[in-house]
């Protein structure tokens, strides 16, 4: 088995306007090994330390602020014991906004929850796509930019409330390229009570491409005995079929 670093999935918000960081063994090579341990850094200094089948860990918010930066730098390690010992680690830069509201008033504006809620693999019916939520309170405007972590504001989705609903689901409309980390910012205001946005960020990796064919026609939802010809249309490339 071979040592490598975690593939990291997600890094979303919880409801206490912590952050919920998840996880896994790197599934693209087969021969990839289960660690002994997982340390957690934020910045640079060590914050928890884990089993090895440990694949998640929630960051309260007293430890983000306590950190004191607005890019919060999260660290992933594999740690193996031996002579000498293994470490492999993958890190994530994350923006975040401390302050849990931007004016003052009996209902003030809340500092987004957003989370994630689905990551879709590609399948017959359907392309790949990432959903997410998000929960805030008494706000008249917002905004979702979104794009991958190269450029995290290509695409804007306006979020304006409809009523009193300040909560809703957003599910990617553009093209993903496979196994890549996207960045989600939510942000919102009241512009009666204050001009601040408030934001909330968070980083998901898209569904990687299946590139068997059983395993396509499974997620589809049709038997493995399906003829290809059915599916793979006027192009005639199970290739096109399997990676768009």
């Amino acid at each position: 088995m071979t040592h490598r670093p975690p593939s990291i999935l997600s890094a979303s918000s919880t409801a206490d306007n912590g952050i919920e960081v998840k996880w896994e063994v790197d599934a693209f090579f087969v021969d990839s090994a289960q660690p002994e341990k997982v340390r957690i850094d934020l910045n640079g200094v060590p914050f928890k330390e884990l089993d090895g089948d440990e694949n998640s860990v929630e960051i309260p918010a007293a430890a983000i602020v306590a950190a004191g930066t607005p890019v919060l730098v999260i660290g992933v390690s594999f740690l193996w014991s031996g002579s000498p010992g293994d470490e492999q680690q993958s890190v994530l830069s994350l923006p975040v906004q401390t302050s849990s509201s931007n004016n003052a008033g009996v209902r003030p504006t809340k500092k987004p929850v957003v989370m994630l809620v689905h990551v879709q693999k590609r399948t017959a019916q359907t392309a790949s796509n990432i959903e997410i939520a998000w929960v805030s309170d008494n706000y008249n405007d917002g905004n979702i930019f979104w794009g991958p972590a190269n450029a995290p504001t290509s695409f804007k989705r306006n979020i304006k409330p409809i009523g009193e609903v300040y909560n809703g689901k957003f599910t990617t409309n553009q093209p993903l390229s496979p196994a890549t980390p996207y960045v989600f910012k939510v942000e919102v205001r009241n512009t009666l009570q204050s001009p601040t946005w408030i934001s909330t960020t968070i980083i998901v990796k898209s569904a990687a491409d299946t590139l068997s064919v059983r395993q396509f026609l499974q997620a589809s939802g049709r038997p493995v005995s399906t003829g290809l010809a059915t599916l793979v249309g006027p192009t005639k490339s199970v290739h096109k079929l399997l990676v768009g």
